[in-house]
C-alpha cells in the first residue's frame, strides 16, 4: 500500500480507494410501449328530442351502447347533435329543458362508467333558428359549459366546449365550430380557439397521432340528407384547415351531414359520419384503435326499422318532421351485427412521416373504388 493511503487516517483509506475506480451507469428501465387504446365516434345521436327512459327506444338503445362500450372501452367522440333542442323562448326554457334531454343523455353514459367528450353542434345552440340569436344561442352555449361534464382546459370563451384529452400516444382535440359574432353565431373557428389549439399541439408535439374533432366539414362536397348541410365557412383557406396542415393533424371527424363521405386532403383524413336516429334507417358509427406506431379506424354500418306515431315536443317542426315512436333492429342487424364499410390503417414509418398500410371501403378515393367493384 502506498505511503499516501497508509497516512490517512484509519477508515479512510477505503473511500480515497474508491474514487479510483470505474464508475458504471445503471441501465435506464427500458420505457414501457403504450398501451392500446380503443375508442369509437357517433355524432348526431340522436338529433331528436329523446327522453331517457324514452318508450319504444330502450332496447335499441341499450344494444347500440353494449357496442360502444365494446368497441371503445376508453371512451366516445360525439361531434354534436345530441338533441333537437329548438327551445327558443327565453334563456328560461333553455335552462329548464337542456337540465331535462342533456342530463337525461349524460347517464346513459354515466350508468355504464363510459367517457364520452361531445363538441357542440348546431343544435346545442338551438338549431339554426337559435344561433341566429344571439341571446338564445349564449344562453345554450353556457349550459353546455354548465351541464356536458367536459374537460376544462380550453380557451376562455369555450370553455368545457372547446378542450383536449391525451390518452397515451394519442391527442384528441375537440373543437366548437361556432363563434359569438354578437347578433348572431357564426360557423366557424375563431382565433382565439385556434391560438389556443396551436399551443395544445406544439406542447404535445410527441404525441404520435392527433384526431380532432368538430361538428361541421370542412372539405366539400360531402353527401348530405335531412340536414341544412352546414359548412366551416372558409373551407380549405381556413385558419383551422391550414393550421391542421402546419402540425401534420391525422383526421378531422365531423358529422352534420348524417351520411358518411371520407376525403383525404393535404394529407389529412376528413371523415363525415353520423345518421339521423329516428328518421334514416341506415345507422354508422366508427371505432378506432391506437397501438404502438399504428392508428386503425373502421366505419361501421347498421340496419334499423321503425313504427308507430311521432314522438311530440319538437317545436317549431311539422306533425310529421319528427321521430318515429319505436325503434327495432332488423333481423340482418340481429344476426349479423354492424358491418365494416371501410377500413383505414396509418403507421408512423421511419421517415417521421404517416403511411397508409391499409385503405378499403369508404376510405378508398372514388375513382379507385369504382375501378375495384367493376373488376377493372
Amino acid at each position: 500500500m502506498s505511503k499516501v493511503f497508509r497516512a490517512l487516517r484509519p477508515g479512510l483509506w477505503l473511500a480515497a480507494l474508491l474514487c479510483f475506480l470505474p464508475v458504471y451507469a445503471a441501465e435506464p428501465p427500458k420505457a414501457e410501449p403504450p398501451q392500446e387504446i380503443r375508442f369509437t365516434s357517433v355524432p348526431d345521436i340522436f338529433n331528436w328530442n329523446i327522453a331517457n327512459p324514452q318508450p319504444g327506444w330502450e332496447e335499441t338503445i341499450s344494444w347500440f351502447l353494449d357496442r360502444l362500450q365494446e368497441d371503445g372501452p376508453d371512451f366516445t367522440l360525439n361531434a354534436g347533435d345530441i338533441m333537437d333542442a329548438r327551445w327558443w323562448d327565453d334563456a328560461n326554457q333553455v335552462k329548464v329543458m337542456t337540465e331535462i334531454y342533456w342530463g337525461g343523455f349524460n347517464r346513459r353514459f354515466a350508468e355504464r362508467n363510459m367517457k364520452v367528450y361531445v363538441a357542440p353542434g348546431d343544435h346545442e345552440y338551438g338549431d339554426d333558428g337559435g344561433l341566429a340569436r344571439g341571446d338564445i344561442a349564449r344562453a345554450f352555449g353556457e349550459q353546455f359549459t354548465n351541464l356536458m361534464g367536459m374537460p376544462k382546459n380550453g380557451p376562455a370563451g369555450h370553455q368545457g366546449r372547446s378542450f383536449y384529452t391525451r390518452h397515451d400516444n394519442l391527442l384528441v382535440i375537440t373543437l366548437d365550430t361556432f363563434e359569438d359574432a354578437g347578433k348572431r353565431f357564426a360557423y366557424t373557428v375563431g382565433q382565439d380557439q385556434l391560438d389556443w389549439m396551436e399551443r395544445t399541439l406544439q406542447d404535445r408535439k410527441d404525441a404520435e397521432f392527433v384526431i380532432v374533432q368538430g361538428h361541421l366539414p370542412i372539405i366539400g362536397p360531402v353527401k348530405s340528407q335531412n340536414s341544412s348541410a352546414s359548412m366551416l365557412k372558409g373551407g380549405e383557406d381556413s385558419g383551422l384547415w391550414k393550421l391542421m396542415v402546419k402540425y401534420g393533424v391525422d383526421a378531422y371527424f365531423c358529422g352534420e351531414h348524417h351520411r358518411i363521405t371520407v376525403k383525404k386532403h393535404d394529407g389529412i383524413w376528413q371523415i363525415v359520419h353520423g345518421a339521423l336516429w329516428g328518421t334514416q334507417t341506415d345507422l354508422n358509427y366508427l371505432r378506432g384503435a391506437v397501438s404502438d406506431g399504428s392508428l386503425k379506424l373502421e366505419l361501421l354500418k347498421f340496419d334499423v326499422q321503425y313504427d308507430g306515431g311521432f314522438i311530440g315536443n319538437h317545436p317549431h317542426r311539422g306533425e310529421k318532421n319528427r321521430p318515429r315512436e319505436m325503434v327495432a333492429l332488423t333481423d340482418a342487424t340481429k344476426e349479423n351485427g354492424p358491418q365494416v364499410v371501410g377500413r383505414l390503417i396509418l403507421e408512423s414509418g421511419s421517415d417521421g412521416k404517416k403511411h397508409d398500410k391499409e385503405v378499403s371501403g369508404v376510405f378508398m378515393p372514388k375513382k379507385a373504388a369504382e375501378q375495384l367493384s367493376s373488376g377493372t
